[in-house]
């Protein structure tokens, strides 16, 4: 089950996943490792992060130097394909005809996603974060508590590959011993700040990012994220060994042809590929969820971008991972006579 074009979709799949970032990667990467098939639709085209990378480019070879215009995309290093606030044969239009009135956002149409360019920090929610209401009297208490998730954050960092070092901050949780990478040596600047910060009550640590320091532990991680799934174990394992060490020459943002910094596709699509359950269908914008009479998912429908024709996939669940706003739109878009105003949205804003 590769990368396809409409033409090669199978009748029916266990679930269809809208958008191929972050969210929509780690649920592609969890659902496949355990035999269940997968379509992925992706707006945009296929990106290889290993070989279309700017990272050995000088800034002045970018002709925008980074700046965005309302017509052009960021310049190359940012390691943007086919992205911009405005991309031509989108197959649909600004509702305000006013250009002052039009809401306007960096879209990202290549696969991974932002996690192409994003800047890898990688912080844990604290305890805090999950009770404002009990501890500040503001907000609402999550239905959760931050011991409930940290068993998942460490197996993330695990997969993932972050760095950084256990403080003991009481809202800064530490990871389990032996997760997290090492975190690079502080430079001159940082340790003069580290040391003279104490005397002002500020506290400099290391950031969590997700980069790798040293090679990933292909020995023992596999096994701790899939226990009593030898051949999840073995792919997994196969791909931590295609990533390297970052060696700190080039910024993140221009990709990493030796995928030490996380991406959606180093970390979780090439892995999903190997296990044979995933199909992943770009160039496909999704234009609707469908659904039955009793108002479950049944699909998705879809314009393909390179013939300008409508399809549909069908699948028992539907995810929607294509952003805060693309998923959003989809919910809006997906009207019928049960959600007459979309789905989730019974308020009709």
């Amino acid at each position: 089950m590769p990368v396809i074009t409409s033409d090669k979709i199978q009748s029916s799949y266990d679930v269809v996943i809208v958008g191929s970032g972050a969210g929509g990667g780690q649920t592609a990467y969890t659902l496949t490792m355990e035999g269940v098939k997968v379509l992925m639709i992706e707006a945009g085209r296929t990106f290889d992060p290993a070989t279309e990378v700017a990272m050995f480019q000088l800034p002045s070879q970018a002709p925008l130097r980074g700046e965005k215009t309302p017509d052009k995309q960021y310049g190359f290093h940012d390691c943007s394909i086919n992205s911009g606030w405005e991309i031509p044969g989108e197959p649909y239009t600004n509702a305000n005809k006013e250009p002052e009135s039009q809401f306007k956002w960096w879209r990202q149409r290549m696969m991974g996603g932002r996690t192409n360019h994003w800047g890898r920090i990688s912080l844990r929610n604290g305890p805090y974060d999950f009770k404002p209401r009990t501890r500040f009297g503001a907000g609402f208490d999550w239905p959760i508590s931050y011991e409930d998730v940290a068993p998942y954050y460490d197996k993330v960092e695990m997969l993932v590959g972050v760095f950084g070092t256990n403080e003991g901050l009481e809202n800064s949780p530490d990871s389990s011993p032996g997760v997290l990478q090492p975190a690079p040596k502080l430079r001159v600047g940082e340790l003069y700040a580290q040391k003279h910060g104490k005397k002002v009550g500020a506290h400099i640590v290391s950031i969590h990012r997700a980069v790798l320091t040293k090679p990933q532990d292909a020995e023992t991680f596999p096994a701790k994220l899939h226990p009593g799934n030898p051949k999840a174990q073995g792919i997994l394992a196969e791909h931590m060994r295609l990533r390297a060490p970052c060696f700190w020459a080039t910024d993140c943002h221009r990709g990493c042809s030796i995928r030490a910094n996380y991406d959606s596709q180093t970390v979780h699509l090439r892995p999903a590929l190997a296990t044979g359950n995933l199909d992943i269908l770009p160039n496909a914008m999704a234009r609707e969820v469908t659904i039955d009479k009793q108002g479950k998912a049944t699909g998705i429908t879809y314009i393909d971008k390179t013939t300008g024709r409508e399809g549909h996939a069908n699948g028992r669940v539907v995810v929607l991972a294509a952003s805060s706003q693309e998923s959003v739109r989809l919910l809006l878009n997906s009207k019928s006579n049960l959600f007459p105003q979309g789905l989730a949205n019974s308020s009709g804003k």
